[in-house]
Formats: structure tokens, sequence, C-alpha cells
């Protein structure tokens, strides 16, 4: 008698969901093994609510906005170079690992490796990089604050990635605040 899966072939949707779902029953019943992988069970020792997953990532978020506002305080009166950065970078890094809450980490990872995305994250995490080693290592203010830019810039770039036409709309958007970027 044959097991197999009617519902497998489909790239996507209600038949793909309905294919896990005969999938989890027929492992279930023992009719088939279930398949071993590296991150398998701690993808099912490890799974969220919808609500869980809104909760996480609004915290994420505003503890990633909270810690890179309160990084400015370590810049007056006396510049304190190392805090600064650092607490900056790790609210930027909450800021964006925000989103592993929405759609996993590793479907956030693929997504910021996708060819259209993979020079504004290289970027992006060159430029944390950058900010971290002039901070930590060097000590030096005026480097940080221009990696620090760098790393704005990059972050920008990155998230516009994500908006139809969005990395095109913001050069359109700064060639006409600073001119054509052709006439440079």
């Amino acid at each position: 008698m044959d097991f197999s899966n009617p519902f497998k072939g489909g790239s996507g949707g209600a038949g793909a969901k309905a294919g896990k779902m005969f999938d989890r029953l027929q492992e279930s019943v023992g009719l088939k093994e279930k398949e071993e992988s590296l991150l398998g069970d701690l993808e099912d020792s490890i799974s969220l609510t919808k609500m869980q997953r809104l909760y996480g990532f609004g915290i994420c978020l505003g503890l990633g906005i909270l810690l890179s506002f309160l990084s400015t305080f370590f810049l007056f009166p006396i510049p304190k170079v190392k805090k600064f950065a650092t607490c900056y970078t790790l609210g930027n890094l909450l800021s964006i690992g925000c989103t592993c809450f929405l759609m996993g980490p590793w479907n956030q990872i693929k997504n910021m490796m996708k060819g259209h995305r993979i020079l504004a994250t290289g970027c992006y995490v060159g430029s944390i990089v950058l900010t971290l080693l002039a901070a930590l290592k060097y000590n030096n203010l005026i480097l940080t604050l221009i990696f620090l830019l760098v790393q704005m810039c990059a972050l920008v770039w990155y998230c516009m990635t994500y908006v139809p036409f969005g990395q095109r709309m913001l050069k359109s958007c700064v060639g006409r605040c600073v001119g054509d970027f052709d006439d440079w």
C-alpha cells in the first residue's frame, strides 16, 4: 500500500501546509520515519505562538531603540567612546534582530543573503565591525562617529531592500537633495 504524500509537489500555499500536516500525521502513527535534521529538534522544542512572536518583536525592537537612544548619553559631557559604540551597536543589532521573532532566525539569515540584499547586508555588518574596532581597539571618537554614520546609512540602505523599489526611491531622493551622483 502506498502511503506517499498526495499533497507534495506544490510550491507553496495551502498545498504545502497540507503536505506538512500529512507528513506529521504519518510520522505520528508510525507509517513514516521522522527525518532527522540538525536543527529539527531545536525547531520542535522552540515554537512560539503568534502573540509570543509579536511580544518578542515589540520588546526586542523597543529595547533596540531605547539602547540606541540612551547611547547618546555616553557622549556628553565627557565622551566615553567604548560605551557609546557598544551600546549603540547593540541597539542596532536588537532592532534588526527583532524580525527573527516574526520570520525565524534561519529565514532571516536566508533573506539577508539574497542576491539583491547581499551588498547591503555586507556593508551593514562591515560597518558594525569597523565601528566596534574603532571604538574598542583604537578608542578614537572621530573614527567611531564616521563608521557610525556609515552604519546608519547602511542600515537605511538595507531596510530599503524590503520596500519595493525602495533603494531606487532613496537614491532619487538623495540625488534631488544633494544633486545627481553623475555630476560628482
